[in-house]
């Protein structure tokens, strides 16, 4: 047995096994009982006399908390090892797991900041007689695999050990993201600014419907009827600094429609999406109105790079990449950033029974949506796939692949692609890029389409990415490497449709438990919850249910308070849309609304009230 495949017992996650297969190898010492010890960092990990009864005393406190957890909780329990080093603490748990009789329903989970001292543990594996669970991950960004795999099961921290004080700060904020953040008990107002087109312009709204069943209030400030005038532009000149600085003027303006809204709405949050038009100018406005802004950036930072100059506005961004692009976003000057994949919308995203005009309209062996990018083009004229279909943009006439092309090369619409998904038998999904001629060896993203093929319930062959082992399994989907494995992948399938049925069933399954936008806004949310704690704090007077509890003996104001929702947060200018001027007398409660309204109208222009 190779030492990597040593690993692959204790290491559930690609990402950790590819940081131990790429660490140095470390030399130990040994303590005076003759055990092997180590040093990291000029910090000595454990004990040069007996590490095994140091980590003894170490867990004295976490046994107790464990003790409890047991006595309260009928199911699993975990218990979270933060900077375990050699892996003496794992060693002494599984003993008193074995001698209190929590073993059965117990797991350990170790995070280890640190590759080089993980490889070292791996290899010595000073609890090699374990027979509770024991789980490895590495790395600084490990959290969001550790809050995977634990689920809802409760669990308890060790942060008594040498490893952990060496990286306090950030043990501590990978255990801050463990724990569930209380968000229940405010309804934010959230506006969403769309972009003006584009495949960004869909996930906007997605997001809007997902916030909206999480409970908040959401504004859609949609911008798609602007395109025309921004595809004007175009027409206008050919001259491409002309060009820019007309599409940046637009910019401008909308961005500025953008604050407005948000300040006469009184938002918490405006969220905005890849190509929502925002400028720094009205980011800062909506900064210091003290209104919150976040960015999710769905697009691949190698072929878009605006967010250079946007990053340090916003309170916080979220990325569909990982790794170099998060140390360039803090180089820039971003805050808060953290990784949130794609998803998908099983109210749009679903699978249908289709009539049989609807199959032969949208339906093939093989359909492939999306846009015509360079690789895509250069796959597609190489591979001869009899009956394949291509959906989407930006197909060059003159490019081979243009013989496949479904209605002259149109956009298709979310629920155009929906039915795409569910009549094809092999949806191809290859991800996009300008820099290669055909797969990308170095994907480090996965692209709307794959949750969405998996949320019809269409079965899909597509390219294999870093992210993708977490995300989906290899009995979910068929992965390809390079052009060559396409042909034999798709006749394979074609000939096997009870074994694609099973896979894309798993599928959508997966889909349906981790990856919709409303696990997405929920783990948005939790992020902005931990970073921006006052955009959760407790419930203010604006509450309806506030209100009527302070009017409580007013009969007249209780009743014109009861048209609106108990739960909602509302503003003044609120409750005076609702007051209907010219038909008939006003009563005592909206007299006394509309005289509050010109009360404060009048202190903002002179300046006395905010």
């Amino acid at each position: 047995m190779s030492e990597h495949d040593a690993f692959s017992p204790y290491v559930a996650d690609p990402r950790s096994m590819d940081a131990l297969r790429c660490a140095a190898d470390m030399p130990t010492s040994r303590a005076s009982n003759g055990l092997p010890t180590l040093s990291y960092s000029g910090v000595r990990l454990h004990s040069a006399v007996d590490p095994q009864a140091e980590a003894q005393l170490i867990l004295e406190d976490t046994i107790r908390e464990l003790s409890a957890l047991l006595a309260r909780s009928a199911g699993a329990i975990a218990c979270v090892v933060a900077g375990p080093g050699l892996g003496y603490v794992v060693s002494a748990l599984h003993l008193w797991a074995m001698e209190s009789g929590a073993a059965p329903r117990m797991r350990i989970l170790c995070v280890e900041a640190d590759a080089e001292v993980a490889r070292k543990a791996l290899q010595l594996r000073v609890w090699e007689n374990a027979i509770v669970p024991v789980t490895w991950f590495v790395g600084q960004e490990a959290w969001s695999e550790i809050k995977a795999l634990l689920g809802n099961s409760p669990f308890v921290c060790v942060t008594a050990t040498a490893g952990y004080r060496l990286r306090k700060s950030l043990y501590d904020e990978m255990i801050a993201a463990l724990r569930p953040y209380p968000l229940a008990d405010r309804r934010l107002k959230i506006l969403i600014p769309t972009p003006l087109y584009g495949g960004s312009y869909p996930i906007a709204l997605h997001c809007a419907e997902a916030l909206r069943t999480l409970g908040h209030d959401v504004d859609v400030l949609d911008f798609s009827a602007w395109y025309s005038l921004y595809a004007t532009i175009d027409e206008t000149t050919h001259d491409a600094r002309h060009r820019r600085t007309l599409q940046g003027l637009l910019t401008t303006f909308l961005g500025e429609m953008v604050a407005a809204r948000a300040i006469e709405r009184r938002a918490n949050l405006v969220w905005a999406v890849a190509q929502s038009p925002l400028t720094p100018t009205a980011l800062e406005e909506l900064r210091r109105e003290q209104i919150h802004s976040a960015f999710w950036f769905v697009e691949d930072y190698h072929v878009f790079d605006y967010w250079r100059h946007l990053a340090r506005h916003f309170d916080a961004i979220f990325t569909i990449q990982r790794g170099r692009l998060h140390e360039e976003l803090h180089a820039v000057g971003a805050a808060n950033v953290a990784y949130l994949p794609c998803a998908a919308n099983p109210a749009v995203h679903r699978p249908m029974e289709l009539a049989e005009a609807e199959r032969l309209r949208w339906g093939a062996d093989v359909s492939f949506v999306g846009a015509g990018y360079r690789n895509r083009q250069n796959l597609f004229a190489r591979l001869r796939l009899p009956g394949l279909k291509i959906w989407g943009s930006d197909w060059p006439a003159e490019c081979a692949a243009a013989q496949y092309l479904q209605d002259n090369g149109r956009r298709v619409t979310a629920d155009e692609t929906a039915l795409i998904y569910n009549a094809t038998k092999v949806n191809l999904n290859l991800h996009s890029s300008q820099r290669h001629s055909g797969v990308n060896p170095e994907g480090d993203f996965v692209n709307p389409r794959t949750f969405e093929i998996a949320a019809c319930g269409g079965f899909q062959v597509t390219d294999a990415r870093s992210e993708m082992a977490e995300l989906f399994g290899a009995r979910e989907m068929a992965l390809f490497r390079n052009t060559e494995e396409i042909p034999a992948l798709v006749e394979y399938y074609l000939r096997h449709e009870d074994e694609r049925g099973a896979m894309a069933n798993r599928a959508r399954e997966r889909v349906l438990r981790e990856h919709t936008y409303e696990h997405r806004m929920s783990s948005a949310l939790e992020f902005l919850g931990r970073k921006i704690p006052h955009l959760f704090a407790d419930k203010g007077s604006n509450y309806v249910s506030s209100l009527k509890q302070a009017a409580e003996g007013d009969a007249e104001l209780e009743a014109f308070l009861s048209g609106f929702r108990d739960d909602q947060n509302i503003t003044l200018d609120d409750i005076v849309s609702r007051i209907e001027l010219g038909k008939g007398a006003l009563t005592r409660a909206e007299g006394l609304f509309l005289l509050m309204k010109e009360f404060r109208d009048w202190g903002r222009e002179k300046g006395v009230i905010q």
